[in-house]
């Protein structure tokens, strides 16, 4: 299967790791001269264990497929949902390398409450997921090209004050408002 993935967290995030390796690294020198049963291994042993959890706490992406967009990571809130015929993609570019991807619809179902009653319920489009992801050009870019729209058409979509174009699976729409750039991906039909 196919998928775009998409970074959540910055790189300079993983900088916290540097003094418990240089902990690590002092302890590991000073292991031998230990006069101790045990020495200093179960000091090892827990900056190890402090190291690994750095990297798995901090770590989190967004997976976008042809059927699915999902959150990824541990400690990540773990949100997912089913992208098909008539649900947009919404890619919010904000400055310095920020992105806010949606995905906008309805599932067809009608809320599970008690007092409402499925003849009275009509689908209304909400947000199915939000997330935020670190990139910029050139990763919307790959997202775009993902979803099979034309390179020759990257530049209206990131220089022009409004861009649309249909497209054989999705319909493109691009618009800037103030120094927030919004691209919205509507599938014509499920992949």
């Amino acid at each position: 299967m196919k998928f775009k993935l998409l970074f959540c967290s910055k790189i300079w995030v993983y900088l916290t790791e540097i003094p418990v390796i240089i902990l690590f690294l002092i302890t590991r020198s000073y292991n031998d001269s230990s006069k101790t049963l045990l020495k200093l291994y179960p000091l090892l042993v827990f900056l190890a264990l402090v190291m690994l959890f750095i990297v798995v706490y901090f770590f989190r992406v967004i997976t976008i497929s042809y059927d699915e967009i999902r959150y990824h990571g541990l400690f990540s809130s773990r949100d997912s949902a089913v992208i098909n015929k008539d649900k947009t993609l919404i890619i919010t570019m904000k400055s310095a390398k920020r992105l806010t991807v949606e995905l906008f619809g309805n599932d067809g179902q009608p809320p599970a409450l008690d007092w409402l009653k499925e003849d009275d319920y009509t689908p209304v489009d909400i947000y199915l997921f939000r997330g935020k992801a670190i990139g910029g050009k050139r990763t919307v870019a790959s997202v775009l090209k993902f979803f099979l729209v034309s390179d020759e058409d990257f530049e209206s979509v990131f220089n022009s004050d409004s861009f649309e174009k249909e497209y054989e699976f999705v319909s493109l729409k691009a618009n800037k408002k103030e120094d927030v750039r919004e691209i919205r991906l509507t599938m014509k039909e499920t992949v």
